[in-house]
């Protein structure tokens, strides 16, 4: 029998400032991927219950994981379905996501590590796709989407769900440059009406969106990601800045003597239709 559990490395390169930020971001999680499969968020099951019920996946289909990381929600979604296969940039993410597999003995998961931006697949493969708590480290937004589509079959779902930039663009300033001291391979949060537009100007039908707020824990958030001692205490005067500024603070929550901060989160789901190929 196949080993579904193989890794291969086959990251392609680019040009320019893409593929700096793409080794920052293969560094960064190859640092950092045994914290980021044991923080509470990424192994929060109904997190990854509220998902799966939103995308309407059904026991038949075969799902794509694009940006898996340490692969939690595809082995989630793997106890429930026919078959589902992760990708990800990191291959130290990927290790992680194969033990993790390995330990439940699942024969109908498979993990790549792979750029993303160049879907190893035939297309028409997959009856779902999506990409959960990614997009905010991609820069090249469109050619993900096109890739997701293309690897979708005709009638097959494509989903994003992510966090959203806060409206207020010097509150959104504030947390952008919180979000990329914490993790530098934070790249940039978007709108939901361009995530929106996103699926739109590329021929796919929107089923459904929901928007969820949710409080974290900042002190979780910040030991999710690794940071210099520079940085870390750049995040703490930051942190220090915002929850005594009148606006700032806002967004701060104190509970059982914990910070926290509120943060909106985006689920959309989207429909490959025959026509949009036309």
């Amino acid at each position: 029998m196949e080993n579904n559990y193989q890794a291969t490395n086959v990251i392609k390169k680019s040009d320019g400032g893409s593929m700096d930020k793409k080794n920052i971001i293969r560094r960064q999680f190859n640092l950092q991927a045994d914290k980021f499969s044991n923080w509470a968020i990424t192994r929060n099951i109904e997190y990854m219950k509220r998902y799966y019920e939103f995308c309407g996946i059904v026991k038949d289909d075969i799902l794509l994981d694009v940006a898996c990381g340490t692969g939690e929600y595809a082995i989630f979604c793997a106890q429930k379905i026919k078959n589902v296969c992760g990708v990800d940039l990191s291959s130290k993410m990927i290790e992680v996501a194969v033990e993790n597999a390995g330990k439940l003995k699942l024969e109908n998961i498979s993990f790549i590590a792979q750029d993303v931006l160049e879907l190893p697949f035939e297309s028409c493969r997959f009856s779902i796709v999506n990409s959960k708590s990614a997009f905010h480290h991609f820069v090249d937004h469109k050619t993900i989407i096109v890739e997701m589509k293309r690897c979708c079959k005709n009638g097959g779902k494509i989903s994003v769900q992510d966090i959203i930039a806060y409206e207020n663009p010097e509150i959104n300033d504030y947390f952008e440059k919180l979000e990329n001291l914490i993790d530098i391979s934070h790249n940039k949060t978007l709108s939901f009406d361009f995530i929106t537009w996103l699926f739109r100007d590329n021929g796919l039908e929107i089923l459904r969106s929901h928007t969820i707020n949710i409080d974290l824990n900042l002190h979780e958030y910040i030991n999710h990601a690794v940071q210099t001692e520079k940085r870390r205490k750049e995040v703490n005067d930051l942190i220090d800045y915002g929850v005594n500024d009148t606006e700032i603070t806002k967004h701060f929550i104190q509970k059982e003597g914990q910070w926290y901060f509120k943060r909106n989160v985006f689920l959309l789901l989207g429909e490959r239709v025959a026509a949009s190929d036309a």
